[in-house]
């Protein structure tokens, strides 16, 4: 679940019970907080990614076993085949690729909850990225949104 909590984007992985039924890549706050969701934030000192003091200069297959060693219970249960959401986020990281942008599906102030939403927000990093009404936040008009991942239940 990637996500903006005040001063940094972060991203939570979960085994697929954690998210929502109705927005698959949404962990409601219930279960954000238990100890098999691992959270990434881009506050970490520049490399350190969980922050892990060893991670810095590691390439992504180093980072996988890392993940894997690190949190058993949540690679244990992420083990198997789900080609529906394996090919969502190969898409999606080609799309990410194409601009210097990041998912979002909560942020503070936001309009709405993030059950309600029906395409992943991005965020842009060379433009402003939300419109402010006085009381909620949105995602600026002209940001690019990706479809939702399939449902994992």
């Amino acid at each position: 679940m990637p996500y903006v909590h005040p001063n940094a984007w972060r991203l939570a992985v979960a085994p697929a019970e954690f998210f929502s039924e109705r927005n698959s890549v949404y962990i409601p706050l219930n279960n954000l907080m238990d100890r098999r969701v691992a959270i990434y934030s881009a506050a970490d000192d520049g490399g350190a990614y969980f922050d892990w003091a060893d991670a810095k200069g590691n390439d992504a297959q180093e980072l996988a076993n890392k993940f894997i060693t690190r949190f058993p219970e949540i690679a244990a249960q992420g083990k198997g085949r789900d080609w529906a959401y394996a090919g969502w986020l190969a898409e999606l990281v080609g799309f990410l690729e194409q601009g210097d942008w990041l998912p979002t599906v909560e942020w503070e102030y936001m309009s709405g909850s993030p059950d309600d939403l029906r395409e992943l927000p991005i965020w842009t990093a060379r433009a402003d990225t939300l419109t402010w009404d006085g009381m909620d936040a949105r995602t600026a008009p002209g940001n690019p949104s990706f479809p939702l991942p399939p449902s994992a239940v």
